[in-house]
């Protein structure tokens, strides 16, 4: 099962890629392009802006592919599925993309950057609801098709009502306790492990064994019920395939959540915006003609602490002399 999610990132496209090409996440051969060559996808992407003279802006779209822990698959195969998304997703025509498949988290996933220029005509990238469902419906066929699971849909709980709950249960609260307990821990539960943590710290035992169909909840009274009773009662669907359907989608939302602080801020992307312009400026007052040159090749260093303390000083000295 892998779940598809698009990022609100407001890194620079050079710290993104950086960022999704960092030797501790991932290897060479495990780093692609589309449209372009993924080791040298950076400098593609800004060649293209500036033949088109759309460097300002919003400078790319993020996607990630993310993998349940509990799915057989290598990172070779996951890279390949990567490979083979990017070329079926009609959106991407035109557009170059550099994606790159990571090992440095308990479940695979892969990085999709896309430039929001094209190459072909200059267009911004753009997409709808409809685009993003589609690349979703892609991702399942190609799973399909090579025999992994793909992901159900589940219905979404916001809100329990216990007096209903005890209602249903006819004066049976522990079972009530029990239900609300499981549908508390299954909405923020990224593992099997975890879900059975979140229970215990509830005095809820969890048996939950390969070798039997059923689940098996425990109160600290040692009064049990089965999954299969509480679907029955309660409409909801507590099966161990809808259960991990559900840790995989909470652990993807958990590492989004994580890559946009790693990424950073819109205040550090406004920043290196301001600084940009600045040079640019700069390069019209001297006479700069803008076209590309050997120096918009160089490698960019990836960001560090130091680097942006080094910005934000070089963007305070700026603002002075101006």
């Amino acid at each position: 099962m892998a779940v598809i999610k698009a990022i609100n990132s407001h890194a620079s496209l050079a710290r993104v890629i950086n960022y999704i090409t960092k030797t501790e996440k991932t290897d060479k051969s495990l780093i692609g392009g589309y449209n372009c060559r993924g080791t040298h996808a950076l400098f593609e992407m800004k060649a293209t802006k500036k033949m088109w003279r759309k460097t300002g802006g919003r400078q790319y779209k993020h996607f990630v592919q993310s993998f349940s822990p509990t799915e057989n698959i290598t990172l070779e195969q996951a890279h390949e599925i990567a490979a083979e998304l990017a070329a079926a997703w009609e959106k991407l025509n035109g557009y170059e993309v550099c994606f790159a498949t990571h090992k440095d988290r308990h479940h695979i996933h892969t990085h999709f950057v896309v430039n929001s220029v094209s190459f072909v005509n200059g267009k911004k990238f753009a997409y709808s609801k409809r685009d993003l469902q589609n690349f979703k419906d892609i991702s399942d066929r190609i799973l399909q098709s090579r025999g992994l699971s793909i992901c159900q849909p589940s219905k979404k709980i916001t809100s329990y009502d216990r007096y209903t709950y005890e209602q249903i249960c006819k004066g049976e609260s522990w079972l009530a306790d029990i239900a609300v307990a499981v549908l508390t821990a299954k909405q923020t539960a990224a593992s099997k492990a975890e879900f059975i943590k979140l229970l215990a710290q509830q005095n809820i035992k969890v048996t939950w064994e390969d070798s039997r169909k059923y689940i098996t909840f425990t109160n600290a009274d040692g009064k049990k019920v089965r999954n299969k009773k509480l679907t029955e009662i309660f409409k909801e669907d507590f099966t161990k395939e809808a259960l991990l359907n559900d840790f995989g989608r909470n652990g993807t939302a958990a590492a989004i959540d994580e890559i946009e602080r790693e990424l950073g801020s819109r205040e550090i992307d406004e920043l290196i915006d301001e600084i940009e312009r600045g040079e640019q400026e700069k390069q019209r007052e001297s006479g700069g003609s803008g076209a590309i040159g050997a120096d918009d090749f160089e490698p960019e260093q990836e960001d560090t602490d130091l680097d942006e303390e080094e910005e934000r000083t070089r963007r305070r000295t700026y603002s002075y002399e101006r």
